[in-house]
Order: structure tokens, then C-alpha cells, then sequence
């Protein structure tokens, strides 16, 4: 009887504490470019939140999006991102909620980026506000090859799907007009830094962008551009390339769509 008091006691208490929410401060931020201390207007930001649960299947995390969907500086290069609450799941679902960390990121369509993380201490500090004012500078960002083309494919996936990543929930639509043109840019970028593909990889990167440019455009309605990558693509990689006939195919739709149009 009274081991099962006991029990009792201890699951309200996890109730109490469980039950309760995360509460982020109201965020008030500013991009500045590093080398001019100017400010950086159109700069794409993000914000997300990693929280951990502890189940009796083991620790579970979630990485959950703070920012509102499109949220991009002004001409002053400022941004707003509203509080936020964050429902901790209950006992016995969860034994258990605690913040991983907080990340908050701009990034520019000339390859320019910067961020602030809080963990720790910063972090506990950071969470009991109701307002946070927060600076970021954005300075050129180095990328290799391989690091670009894996940054395109979240910039892809994000169009697509709505997600960067694992993080909750999805941006409905996927990107929007501005954030698409964004991300055309960046892949015409990368293609005419991969210039004359000379071995494999190259070139297997290279057919990649350009399918994926071409299905931007399409997503664009912008149909003649989609049918000239996809052409040149086919052209890139020949009879018998990884996406020349699904190209082909779909060069033909376009082409009937074009002329119905």
C-alpha cells in the first residue's frame, strides 16, 4: 500500500512538472554584415528549438521551429520572432522534457551567413526572458564542393517538402515566391561553379542541380526556361544518362503544355 502511495505521489509530481510548457522570449533581432557593420536587408532566417523527452523507450528528440514561416529582414535589417509555447508531453508519455539548445541563422543569396546558438547556462538565461534583443553578423561563408551540393539539397528539400530537415511542423507550400527565386539562384551558383565537369562526382552533381533547376522553374511556372535545362541537360548527359529519359518525358509534357498555353 505503501509503495503504491508512493507511486502515486511521484507520477502527480511528474505530472506537475511535465505538464507545464517551454516559453521562448519574443525575439528581436538585427543582421549585420561583419566587415561593414552595415545593415542586411533580405537575409533569410531561422530559428528552431531541440528538446529531449525521456520515454521508457529512451531519450526522444524533436527539433521545432520557432521563426514564422518566411521570416526575412527588412530594409534595416531587422526581424521579429513572436513567443512561443511549447507543450511539454505529460506523464506517462514522457518522464520528462528538457531544451537541447536554440539555434537562430541568417543567410544571404550571395553565400553570406552567421548565427547564435544558446546552450547551457546562455541557454537557461536566454529562456527566462520575455524579450531577447539579439545581434547577427553574417561574413562569407567557405564552402567545398561536396558541403555546397548538400546545402542545395536542403534548400531543395525545404521547396519541396517544407522542411530543411526533421523539423516540425511543415512550412505548408513549401518555399515562397522570394525564397524560390532564392533558391534558383543558388543552384545557377553552384552550376557555374562546377563550370566544365571533369570527373564523376562533378558530374554527377552537376545532372543533379540541373533537374533540380529544372523542377524549380517548373514550380516557378516559368515552363520555356524548365524545357531549356531540361535540354540541356539530356544534351550534358547523352542517351542512356541517369535522368535523360525521365527529362525527355517530361520536356514533352512541357512542350504541350506550352503550346495549350
Amino acid at each position: 500500500m505503501l509503495k503504491e502511495l508512493i507511486f502515486f505521489v511521484v507520477g502527480m509530481a511528474l505530472v506537475g512538472i511535465t505538464g507545464c510548457s517551454i516559453k521562448t522570449p519574443e525575439i528581436h533581432g538585427v543582421v549585420l554584415d561583419e566587415e561593414t557593420k552595415q545593415p542586411v536587408p533580405e537575409a533569410w532566417i531561422s530559428a528552431t528549438i531541440g528538446i529531449k523527452s525521456k520515454t521508457v523507450a529512451g531519450d526522444v528528440g524533436q527539433v521545432i521551429s520557432l521563426d514564422p514561416s518566411h521570416t526575412r529582414t527588412d530594409k534595416g535589417g531587422r526581424f521579429v520572432i513572436p513567443r512561443k509555447k511549447i507543450k511539454r508531453p505529460p506523464f506517462p508519455v514522457s518522464f520528462g522534457t528538457e531544451v537541447d539548445d536554440i539555434g537562430i541563422g541568417a543567410r544571404t543569396v550571395d553565400d553570406k551567413g552567421g548565427g547564435i546558438e544558446f546552450k547551457g547556462e546562455k541557454l537557461k538565461e536566454f529562456l527566462k526572458k520575455n524579450k531577447s534583443e539579439l545581434t547577427i553578423f553574417v561574413k562569407p561563408i567557405e564552402r567545398s564542393e561536396t558541403e555546397y551540393f548538400s546545402h542545395l539539397q536542403s534548400l531543395y528539400r525545404y521547396c519541396r517538402t517544407g522542411r530543411f530537415g526533421v523539423e516540425v511542423p511543415a512550412v505548408e507550400g513549401g518555399c515562397d515566391e522570394w525564397e524560390l527565386d532564392y533558391v534558383i539562384e543558388k543552384h545557377e551558383r553552384f552550376i557555374k561553379r562546377l563550370g566544365d565537369p571533369s570527373n564523376s562526382e562533378e558530374k554527377a552533381k552537376y545532372s543533379n542541380t540541373l533537374n533540380q533547376l529544372a523542377y524549380l522553374f517548373e514550380k516557378k511556372g516559368d515552363l520555356q526556361e524548365a524545357v531549356i535545362i531540361y535540354r540541356k541537360l539530356m544534351h550534358f548527359e547523352g542517351t542512356g544518362g541517369w535522368f535523360y529519359e525521365s527529362s525527355e518525358r517530361r520536356l514533352r509534357e512541357l512542350e504541350k503544355e506550352i503550346q495549350v498555353k
